[in-house]
């Protein structure tokens, strides 16, 4: 994602229905940069996203972290639906990275 020429952070749209993707991933992942949090970059993001997602999807899954307050609030704000939260698996690379568990929302775009 850029604005304005610069490098904020980015989107990622996974295609696939792996157990990595289902429970921890999610289809849809966003990444800002800590200096550029707070202006709604992931949100504008998704919805720029929505039209291709849609084309591939009727719905998908995104996921956060259950302490990461800002995911949370553009994940609710994108209209999703929370569904659970579950225990990141071990043998997930979310799991080497330090996640237990991760909330799980679905979206229609």
């Amino acid at each position: 994602m850029t604005v304005g020429g610069i490098d904020v952070g980015h989107i990622n749209f996974r295609i696939g229905d792996t157990e990595h993707v289902r429970i921890c991933a999610g289809h849809i992942g966003f990444e800002i940069d800590e200096s550029h949090r707070g202006h709604g970059y992931a949100f504008q993001a998704c919805r720029a996203l929505a039209p291709f997602v849609r084309s591939v999807y009727e719905a998908v899954i995104i996921t956060c972290d259950p302490d990461n307050q800002a995911s949370r609030r553009t994940i609710e704000r994108l209209g999703a639906s929370f569904m659970d939260e579950v225990a990141v698996p071990p043998n997930d690379p979310h799991y080497q990275g330090g996640s237990r568990r991760k909330r799980r929302y679905t979206w229609t775009p």
